[in-house]
């Protein structure tokens, strides 16, 4: 996390409007888990992954990487290691691809949504930096950029995104043809726009004042919400004011019901977090990169070889620590198919998994929350309630996600 001390050092290759707004930064801090106890917990709920777990849950790959991006710049303001980044615009720079399709942040009508873009330059990658917990219309939106595009192009999405891209390509020649590398983000699950419009609506009013930018996401382990107010204030807010919502599966689309693929089967390259105690206190936060394709791997050795990402071999099974409770439950579709049926929601089940008592309290809990999400009685219920209790409520669903 950077403080006013550190600031100055880890934007010295930023411009001086961004070094002078991160220096007016007014930050809503929370207390951290003590290092010793994050490690106990580390250890108690690590799993064993049989290489029957890794081709389940991970699917075919050539190798795993610890990674994070050479220069501070692009490392500031990233969700992780700006490895995504680096990648994108190391392509750029070296011919590889003319262009890739990202995802920025924008305010419409005063409401923050995601919308994709084709980005020629560094700084037009750099400009979509970050996590966008909100939801996309990706096909809708990402097809026609890439039909009216002249040249090759690699795409960043979520797994569901990938998979869709990969069927049209394999029916239409034009947008196969054009497509030269696919980056997955890992992926738990997507957020109707009714939980971010809430978050911010609560942001602004008790600032008394309108957004002009936000970030879902920056900044060391968990990370900070960024927001950037009309007057050119910039507040920083502990992620919980929108994460515990969220992993509580308020406000998630249904589509993300159905959905298995935490890890991005079918793209060239896989990034995400690591969530392992012992990288909290490294100074730079990292990028998990799972290899899966010789595109892919073009990528990632070119960027690592001319110095544009750094990178250390990592066991898969470590990517797999780091997201032991939520890689799992996602992956069980079995256990909220059964559930889904209580409610009146047809899911298919593609994987006929076994279903114990944890796995299924845990989908109910997760269909429930959306269901309840879905009605403005409900939606008065969720943000009436006290966050410690939210927070509590979260612990249990994490709880049951620990089980195995």
């Amino acid at each position: 996390m950077l403080s006013a001390a550190t600031l100055p050092v880890a934007l010295r290759d930023v411009p001086d409007a961004a070094r002078q707004g991160a220096r007016s930064v007014r930050q809503h801090t929370s207390i951290e888990v003590p290092m010793n106890l994050g490690a106990l917990v580390d250890r108690l709920v690590k799993k064993r992954w049989s290489d029957a777990d890794v081709e389940k849950y991970v699917g075919r790959h050539r190798y795993a990487a610890l990674t994070h991006a050479a220069a501070a710049a692009t490392r500031e303001l990233a969700a992780s290691g700006g490895t995504t980044s680096a990648l994108l615009v190391h392509g750029l720079e070296t011919g590889m691809f003319d262009g890739a399709v990202v995802c920025k942040t924008v305010l419409e009508e005063g409401r923050v949504r995601a919308r994709f873009s084709i980005a020629t330059s560094a700084s037009e990658v750099l400009a979509a930096r970050g996590s966008k917990y909100v939801e996309v219309t990706f096909m809708r939106e990402v097809v026609p950029l890439i039909k009216a595009f002249s040249g090759r192009l690699a795409v960043v999405g979520l797994p569901c995104d990938i998979t869709s891209l990969k069927r049209r390509a394999e029916r239409d020649p034009d947008v196969a043809d054009k497509v030269a590398l696919t980056v997955a983000l890992v992926c738990g699950h997507n957020s109707r726009t009714g939980l971010i419009d809430n978050v911010t609506k609560r942001i602004e009013q008790r600032a008394g004042k309108a957004l002009s930018d936000y970030r879902f996401r920056i900044g060391h382990w968990r990370g900070q919400i960024e927001a950037t107010f009309s007057d050119g204030s910039v507040e920083r807010y502990p992620t919980r004011r929108f994460n515990d919502y969220q992993n509580l599966y308020f406000f998630c689309e249904r589509k993300c019901l159905a959905c298995h693929d935490h890890y991005g089967y079918d793209a060239d390259v896989s990034v995400g977090d690591v969530w392992l105690y012992r990288l909290k206190r490294d100074p730079i936060k990292h990028t998990g990169v799972i290899v899966r394709s010789e595109a892919g791997d073009r990528a990632v050795s070119a960027a690592r070889e001319q110095g544009a990402i750094e990178s250390q071999p990592l066991d898969v099974r470590d990517i797999m620590d780091g997201q032991s409770r939520i890689g799992p439950a996602h992956y069980n579709v079995s256990a909220r198919a059964r559930v889904g049926r209580r409610f009146g929601i047809p899911l298919k089940d593609t994987l006929h998994e076994p279903v114990r008592w944890f796995q299924y309290l845990n989908a109910w809990i997760s269909i429930a929350n959306m269901r309840l999400s879905e009605s403005e009685r409900g939606k008065r219920i969720i943000f009436r309630t006290p966050p410690r209790l939210i927070r509590a409520y979260l612990y249990v669903k994490k709880a049951l996600e620990t089980l195995r």
